[in-house]
């Protein structure tokens, strides 16, 4: 978390997880089954509390976690739901299963400070590009760019 301040996980998950719940309830409805909702919830505290030194925004965070495990978990089960959230998909990065997110994790060590930081900014805090330029004080276009490049190097097989 920014500036370095230690969390406490119990007060997250008391405050946060009916707010968890609610998004998956409302992305799956009554495709899933109680089990695979529990399932989804601590999967995404699990990668909350992991994450927590690179989290800004913790109800960000955990809004888009919680929305790509229950689409990982749909496409598990064979349920359909359109997925039409910009994170992690709109180029090729949909979370196929809760170890593809480890290997994103572990492929952005790749990445220099700069490049880590966009990419938070855009797929986990839900960003737009403008906003990302904006903040970077750099052109739109070369942001578009940058993000190009970002994939490219995590899809690379290091």
């Amino acid at each position: 978390m920014k500036n370095n301040v230690e969390l406490n996980i119990d007060l997250i998950i008391e405050e946060y997880s009916h707010y968890v719940f609610t998004i998956i309830y409302n992305l799956a409805g009554n495709k899933l089954s109680y089990q695979d909702i529990e399932e989804i919830i601590a999967d995404t505290f699990y990668l909350f509390w992991k994450n927590q030194d690179n989290i800004k925004n913790i109800k960000s965070y955990l809004a888009v976690i919680a929305k790509n495990c229950t689409y990982n978990k749909l496409k598990q089960t064979k349920q359909y739901v359109e997925y039409n959230d910009q994170i992690l998909n709109k180029q090729g990065y949909y979370q196929e299963d809760f170890n593809y997110m480890l290997l994103i994790e572990e492929k952005m060590q790749h990445l220099t400070d700069d490049e880590k930081e966009i990419f938070q900014l855009y797929y986990i805090e839900g960003y737009k590009i403008k906003e990302i330029a904006k903040i970077k004080k750099q052109k739109t276009n070369y942001m578009k760019v940058k993000l190009h490049r970002i994939r490219k190097k995590l899809r690379r097989k290091e």
